[in-house]
């Protein structure tokens, strides 16, 4: 995801950038990470079915709810809602197919680094843990899917969705292992 797509305020990229993450990582049960030199370079959350997910400060859960109600107060076009609603519809469809054990609702790693095999190692780490299961995830036309689909995801489904004077596709990918 490029949040500095959606805004050019360095303060309001940081506070959304950490409202995201923050909020990503409360609903995962695995986060695995990647360092070079010492680095924090990329990162992937997962949240694996009737596994505990991971704690999270009172401070952590405040801020979560605070930047939930600023998101919904400032986006006046609610892209926010559209791009929650198309995922939801596209995981009815996934859910009425089949039963998926596990979401990789979170992954990056810095851009300045990528084609190093990074993200690779990242997601081989995940399909590691997980062995013999699904996975699914949610991502867009904005985002770099196309890694994925190299990876073997599959397209499940696609819906494109209005935003300002644009459009959008999200997409649900589906791997099974």
């Amino acid at each position: 995801m490029h949040f500095s797509e959606y805004t050019s305020n360095g303060l309001e990229l940081y506070l959304y950038s950490k409202y995201v993450i923050l909020s990503e990582f409360s609903k995962s049960t695995l986060a695995l990470g990647a360092y070079l030199n010492n680095r924090l370079v990329g990162f992937i959350f997962a949240k694996i079915n009737f596994q505990v997910t991971n704690h999270i400060s009172n401070f952590e859960n405040l801020f979560i709810n605070v930047g939930h109600k600023l998101v919904n107060k400032f986006d006046t076009e609610n892209t926010a809602q559209k791009y929650d609603q198309a995922n939801k519809q596209m995981l009815e469809k996934l859910f009425d197919r089949t039963s998926v054990p596990a979401e990789i609702n979170f992954f990056a790693v810095d851009p300045t680094i990528t084609g190093q095999g990074i993200g690779s190692q990242l997601l081989a780490a995940v399909k590691d843990y997980l062995s013999q299961k699904s996975i699914y995830l949610y991502t867009d036309s904005n985002c770099n899917y196309q890694f994925y689909l190299a990876k073997g995801f599959q397209i499940f489904a696609q819906k494109k969705i209005a935003l300002n004077d644009d459009s959008l596709t999200c997409f649900l990918l589906y791997k099974q292992f």
